[in-house]
């Protein structure tokens, strides 16, 4: 007898083959808590046919965020390995419902991850990361309306995942003081942007999802990457959009949209 976290995620399945636009799940497919979301995310990522997760990502990490949705947390989804990219990188709108982009770092683990002897301290989990990229991630959102946003639906859904892109990793990222650290964005020929990457609080967000992610038993693997939360804001990507995420004049993420 199939339960109600897999049709679900079978519900979410159709949706994407389809080309459907997202909504809110409601009725007798809407979850209850946080736990039925996540039981409903993993069946998605079995049943959609995209591969073994190569990572993971969160989705509403700001506090005005949370508040805006009603949560008193931030949601996390996984990265499909195969939609894992090197920079630079070309890709098709057509390939997708409705593209966004994010700006964001990517911690590399150097071993698996089993067990957080206190869940406390961001130094110790510090001590699981090999490298530190520049990184793009790509939203599917598929044509969502943020206003009403349900974020158990978002967390069903796989948050969006859609893709990420890496740049080159940071050489001695244990000896940066990252609050001096400035990440910078250029779309097309605006005006270059720039934000401390700090913005983002991503030890904080680091410490958040990899503590959750053991709680629900989810594998943890050297090599696999975790993204926590963009420093500017999303923005839909169009067909000609040159985007660059840098973090030093060679460090720098390109994603071309065709």
């Amino acid at each position: 007898m199939v339960n109600k976290t897999q049709k679900i995620a079978e519900f979410l399945v159709d949706s994407h083959l389809n080309g459907k636009d997202f909504k809110n799940l409601e009725g007798s497919l809407k979850p209850s808590n946080f736990d039925e979301a996540y039981d409903a995310q993993n069946y998605f990522q079995k049943l959609i046919s995209r591969g073994e997760l190569g990572g993971f990502k969160i989705a509403l990490s700001s506090k005005i965020q949370q508040e805006h949705h009603k949560i008193n947390q931030p949601v996390y989804g996984g990265i499909f390995k195969k939609e894992i990219y090197q920079s630079p990188k070309s890709i098709r709108l057509s390939d997708y419902k409705r593209l966004s982009v994010e700006f964001e770092l990517a911690f590399e683990l150097s071993e698996q991850v089993e067990d957080l002897k206190s869940g406390k301290q961001i130094g110790e989990i510090r001590n699981y990361i090999s490298d530190v990229y520049p990184a793009l991630e790509l939203i599917e959102d598929r044509k969502a309306e943020y206003n009403g946003l349900d974020a158990l639906s978002l967390a069903c859904d796989n948050a969006w995942s859609g893709g990420l892109i890496l740049g080159k990793k940071i050489k001695n990222w244990r000896g940066l003081d990252f609050k001096n650290l400035i990440s910078t964005c250029k779309w097309n020929n605006e005006d270059l942007k720039s934000t401390s990457v700090m913005d983002a609080d991503p030890f904080n967000n680091l410490k958040w999802i990899t503590k959750q992610l053991i709680e629900r038993r989810k594998v943890l693997t050297k090599g696999m990457f975790i993204i926590t939360g963009s420093v500017f804001l999303v923005r839909k990507a169009k067909a000609g959009d040159l985007i660059r995420h840098s973090l030093f004049d060679d460090l720098e993420v390109e994603l071309e949209i065709i």
